[in-house]
């Protein structure tokens, strides 16, 4: 796709910014927020398994969540490289690395050419190779903030979806960490932001789109394609403990003979003392009564 070739003012000091190296580089990225989070499902889906390894079963959750999770990230990639293409916004460091020269060959030192919007010009720094180049005009959003914050929001969800407590069952301090887990992965996201705007790879308002277009993917995933909120996919654990035993006490119940007949012969004696009770009408009762009991 051809990238929009945008101009600039001399005077724009936002793009006078010294060229640094990326804190959190491209395969950085491709690993702690595409690969760790494929990772992060795979063992959660284990671990809610019951103990009882059923490999139909782990794959069909893994395949769902997986998928999911991979719509999402290929959806919020390719929006933000859309936009990044069609705005064609410079980096804050265009000016150090480019070295800008105008048609004429006059560069931006010249004070005539301070407040002119120059559209057409090249690179003096013959360093850089074409990729490079391209990389200089595309700077918004920033695909950092946009993916990270896509895995990561995604990931919160999924915790919070699969991660559920019975009413009554341990609270306190196992009850916090579901929170300060998500809390966690948001931090991260945050991170990576942060890191392109002191690398001075984006302007602030880059990483702030990127960070919308990546929250609003995640929740749209997690709300209509996955149903991650839910976490319906499986039972956890503790509940599936609990289920296991409740069958077990209710099958016991059916097949002891001793026990079904105490709770037969209480049942049915409730029942003859309630029929017999109701057979006896209040007319048949006959009172006795002598007649020297009687005065004249």
């Amino acid at each position: 796709m051809r990238t929009f070739k945008r101009g600039f003012y001399c005077s724009d000091l936002s793009l006078r910014y010294p060229y640094q190296e990326c804190t959190i580089t491209v395969p950085m990225l491709l690993v702690l927020m595409l690969l760790l989070p494929m990772l992060f499902i795979a063992v959660v889906e284990v671990m809610r398994l019951c103990g009882h390894l059923r490999m139909r079963q782990y794959l069909r959750n893994v395949w769902r969540a997986e998928a999911t999770f991979s719509f999402g990230f290929i959806a919020t990639y390719l929006t933000t490289e859309l936009a990044k293409h069609v705005v064609g916004r410079l980096r804050p460091h265009f000016y150090s690395a480019c070295q800008p020269r105008l048609q004429d060959g006059s560069s931006c030192a010249d004070g005539r050419n301070a407040d002119v919007y120059v559209q057409q010009f090249y690179c003096s720094n013959s360093n850089l190779s074409p990729q490079q180049l391209r990389e200089l005009h595309v700077s918004f959003p920033s695909a950092h903030s946009s993916l990270s914050f896509y895995a990561m929001c995604l990931l919160a969800c999924y915790v919070h979806g699969v991660w559920q407590w019975r009413r009554g069952s341990r609270g306190g301090s196992v009850r916090v960490l579901r929170p300060m887990l998500q809390f966690l992965l948001l931090m991260a996201a945050w991170y990576v932001e942060l890191s392109r705007v002191a690398d001075y790879w984006h302007h602030w308002s880059d990483v702030l789109a990127g960070a919308v277009l990546g929250v609003l993917y995640a929740v749209v995933t997690a709300t209509y394609v996955g149903d991650l909120w839910h976490g319906q996919h499986a039972t956890c654990c503790c509940c599936c403990h609990h289920h296991q035993q409740h069958h077990h006490h209710h099958q016991q119940q059916q097949h002891d003979p001793l026990l079904g007949e105490n709770n037969n012969s209480t049942t049915s004696t409730k029942v003859h003392f309630l029929a017999a009770a109701a057979a006896t009408p209040a007319d048949n009762i006959e009172i006795d009564i002598d007649d020297s009991d009687v005065d004249d």
